[in-house]
């Protein structure tokens, strides 16, 4: 089993009861390639765990399970703080043993031991991670999210 470490952005209107949110989440993933499949975990945030035969397959059911949970944290606050609040304790969760398999993954990345394989763009830079939930005075066609890109934004590297 080969494990990557990975950047990814993504972000879209949710909507709570009286108000609409802006998310957008630049977060890392830990990617296991198997023999059958790819596996992605969550580092920031952490808990999510997803897989499937092609690693852009994996990337779009993680995306959407993390915009799922983002809904149903909505359907269960009254109110954009409390939102915001719980979006960001989600970001903020993470294992530690993902994240020491993450920089483990990215430490072979930098010797050039593997990524090239992926295709994806290589980011040598640490890009600012997190969650920013903006509160929408009115819906406009600038709180449509940007097209889904189908695969992590970069390999950490």
């Amino acid at each position: 089993m080969t494990e990557y470490a990975l950047f990814f952005e993504t972000g879209g209107p949710v909507f709570g009861e009286g108000y609409v949110a802006l998310v957008r989440v630049r977060g890392r993933l830990l990617a296991a390639r198997t023999e059958a499949d790819f596996e992605l975990y969550g580092v920031n945030p952490g808990g999510a765990a997803v897989h499937a035969p092609t690693l852009n397959e994996a990337y779009v059911k993680l995306v959407e399970d993390l915009r799922l949970v983002l809904v149903d944290i909505a359907a269960e606050q009254c109110a954009f703080d409390d939102f915001r609040r719980q979006a960001q304790e989600l970001f903020a969760t993470a294992g530690s043993r993902t994240e020491a398999r993450w920089n483990d993954a990215r430490a072979r990345a930098r010797r050039g031991e593997i990524g090239a394989e992926l295709g994806l763009r290589v980011e040598r830079r640490d890009p600012e991670l997190g969650i920013e939930v903006e509160l929408l005075d009115e819906a406009t066609p600038a709180a449509n999210p940007a097209p889904q890109v189908q695969a992590p934004a970069a390999l950490a590297a």
